[in-house]
């Protein structure tokens, strides 16, 4: 399904995180995009980025904002792909399949508080390495060879957008995994250094006022990207109108 400029995968979590998997058995390599609204106002409003996200291949639907307007321009109802949801189902799987895990993102003492509670969720989870996200742009040389060392299969980046698709295609030709995905603040939730919004606020779309109250200095800046996304979808929407008509 076409939405704006992204091919989107109609699919649940399941078969998503199945796909991706199969792709790793075949070789197949995937740069695989959750896409929210703070993804496409940044795809719309940041030349580079706008290049970086050309190199996906793998797009799945994320973020009530994304949801609302793709129901309004293409008059569908899909089913959202949660990115930390697809990253838990994929180390599920992983774990099962021995897939190697390489996380790179976050605070040391956050990743690394990561990985002991996936080892405790997945106990057969073989994590092959990591590295926090701060780090010169002259480090990444050594780190895609680290990742490259461990023979890792997966690498999930927890570094926020845009600066994590930015890495990710920076470094992709270079990269010998074969699933690359940004998860923006997922380690921070898995870790339990901060909580996921309660199931039925998840169902309401409310997972973005959730997040504000707990940090809310970082959250409020971004609710002027999020207007301008909504008045591009409505934009988008005038337009089809008015060509519908004419």
């Amino acid at each position: 399904m076409r939405f704006l400029d992204f091919d989107l995968q109609d699919r649940d979590l399941d078969s998503a995180a199945s796909e991706l998997l199969d792709g790793v058995k075949s070789g197949k390599k995937y740069f695989v995009l959750t896409l929210n609204a703070l993804i496409v106002y940044e795809y719309l409003r940041n030349r580079d980025y706008h290049e970086a996200l050309e190199r996906v291949n793998y797009v799945v639907p994320d973020g009530s904002g994304v949801l609302k307007a793709i129901k309004l321009l293409n008059k569908r109802k899909v089913g959202r792909v949660p990115g930390i949801d697809l990253m838990l189902t994929i180390c599920k799987l992983a774990s099962m399949g021995n897939k190697r895990i390489y996380l790179l993102g976050s605070k040391t003492d956050t990743v690394t508080k990561t990985i002991k509670n996936l080892k405790e969720r997945y106990p057969g989870l073989n994590i092959a390495g990591y590295h926090n996200g701060f780090f010169d742009e002259s480090e990444s040389d050594t780190i895609v060879s680290e990742i490259n060392n461990s023979r890792a299969d997966i690498l999930f980046v927890g570094m926020g957008v845009p600066k994590q698709e930015l890495w990710i295609t920076e470094n992709l030709d270079r990269l010998n995994v074969k699933v690359l995905m940004g998860v923006g603040g997922s380690f921070d939730v898995i870790s339990g250094n901060l909580k996921r919004a309660p199931a039925w606020m998840q169902r309401l779309g409310l997972e973005w006022f959730y997040r504000t109250i707990q940090e809310p200095r970082k959250r409020l800046r971004l609710i002027p990207k999020l207007v301008k996304f909504e008045l591009h979808i409505l934009k988008s929407y005038l337009c089809l109108r008015r060509g519908g008509s004419g």
